[in-house]
């Protein structure tokens, strides 16, 4: 619509431009003749007049005077009778020209006046006997004959400008229709992108101008993003199951020597537990960082029907026995969403974990499920230490850790909290808490299979 407005406009300005500078030649043309008609009566006056009287030399030359049915010669002399060629009686009419007959002008004017509804262009010349002004030559011509020329290059202007405008448009709108279409494969291919469907293509046909090029390189691109992302899942459950393997094997021979009649020093055994320890911590690793590559795969997220309640009932009834806390539990609204039970329900309890381990027996968490519009905030608070200042922004990252010095942990529970809301269509946050601590949401889009009664 833009387009074809602007085309308009400079179409529109173009034609109308060339109309006038066209009717200006038009009468230019015109007065050059007037012009033309003034000199050549001053020159036949001044061969005769040496012979014959100023009156008898200007009647003798509109006689002999030949001039076309759209021009008419006027002459006037003081207490004489009006000269004219044959169609100056309408000029007569006009009361400019009458003005002049009556006052005749001191120089050289020119006019352009209607009688009736024709147009006429006058050019009165003051006729001189020595220094005096003895009378007024006066040339008129119609303009309705150049007017009628201004009309019809108009109407032929407007016709040619119409049909460049639907040339322009037609094979803009053919050519739009092209680019936008291969713009719009581009952008559903990144929609589907952006929902991790890496396979998609746009496979474009077309010719080999700057859109093709546009369309391969995209698909060229998203060759190279596909193989780059598999090799990275790849890299990561290779290195997992490699790992896997000998940290079996150290954990079982060192429970092996836990159990075996050995005689050992205190400082050996807290070696051998410590190393227990450390094995642990690296398998849950492991597990973490295979967890976190799932997250990458477009189908980790498996949508399924779940009583909202019973939900969220497991979830206070398991994070409860984890240790001895002021437990408070919100009762969700009855309603079945469309969630991943499974992988949402290990996301929740991460954050149930993370609570139990900041916290003591005397402080509070909270576990409720509210909606907020069009969401559905699954939240844990707790009465700990809260979040340390400057680390809100960036607690979700990977590696990163909130808790305190003392406590152990990877960096990568609240990042597989995020990556399962963001498989859902949604985020995780982080607030201050009513009991002083921190809160710990999940929002997720409010997916209502239906409500359920009370």
């Amino acid at each position: 619509m833009a387009l074809f407005l602007v085309t308009s406009g400079v179409l529109g300005l173009v034609v109308i431009q060339l109309t006038q500078i066209f009717e200006q030649h038009s009468i230019e043309l015109s007065r050059q003749v007037l012009v033309d008609e003034i000199s050549e009566y001053q020159r036949a006056i001044a061969q005769s007049g040496k012979t014959k009287s100023l009156f008898a030399s200007s009647s003798s030359y509109l006689a002999v005077h030949q001039v076309n049915s759209l021009r008419s010669l006027i002459i006037y002399f003081k207490g004489s009778p009006i000269l004219g060629t044959q169609g100056s009686r309408g000029v007569l009419e006009s009361p400019t020209v009458r003005r002049w007959i009556a006052v005749p002008p001191q120089a050289t004017t020119i006019a352009r006046f209607d009688v009736g509804q024709v147009p006429y262009m006058a050019l009165a010349t003051p006729i001189m006997a020595g220094k005096s002004e003895v009378g007024i030559f006066i040339a008129s011509s119609k303009l309705s004959e150049e007017l009628s020329q201004s009309q019809q290059v108009l109407h032929l202007a407007l016709l040619e400008a119409g049909i460049a405008l639907l040339f322009s448009m037609g094979s803009g709108y053919f050519l739009l229709r092209r680019v936008m279409h291969t713009v719009g494969g581009i952008t559903s291919a990144a929609i589907d992108i952006a929902d991790g469907d890496l396979s998609r293509r746009i496979d474009y046909r077309g010719a080999n101008d700057e859109v093709g090029t546009l369309a391969k390189t995209f698909d060229h691109m998203l060759n190279r993003l596909e193989e780059m992302m598999d090799a990275q899942k790849r890299l990561l459950s290779d290195v997992s199951h490699q790992l896997r393997t000998p940290l079996t094997i150290m954990k079982g021979n060192l429970e092996l020597m836990q159990r075996s009649q050995q005689v050992m020093s205190d400082e050996n055994k807290e070696s051998m537990t410590y190393a227990l320890e450390e094995i642990v911590y690296m398998s849950h690793l492991i597990d973490q960082l295979l967890l976190l590559g799932r997250t990458m795969e477009r189908d980790f997220i498996v949508l399924g029907q779940v009583d909202l309640r019973a939900f969220m009932a497991d979830i206070f009834a398991a994070g409860s026995v984890m240790a001895r806390r002021n437990w408070i539990y919100i009762e969700p609204p009855d309603l079945v969403v469309m969630i991943d039970a499974t992988k949402l329900r290990g996301a929740v309890l991460n954050l149930v974990e993370n609570a139990v381990k900041v916290t003591q027996e005397s402080d509070t968490i909270e576990i409720s499920a509210v909606t907020e519009g069009s969401l559905l905030r699954i939240s844990i608070s707790d009465s700990g230490p809260g979040v340390p200042a400057g680390l809100e922004d960036q607690i979700f990252e990977r590696f990163k850790r909130g808790s305190q010095p003392y406590q152990k942990g990877a960096g990568l529970g609240l990042s597989i909290v995020d990556a399962v809301a963001q498989a859902h269509d949604g985020c995780a946050a982080v607030d201050r808490s009513i009991y002083g601590g921190a809160k710990f949401s999940i929002l997720l889009p409010l997916r209502i299979v239906h409500a359920l009664g009370d």
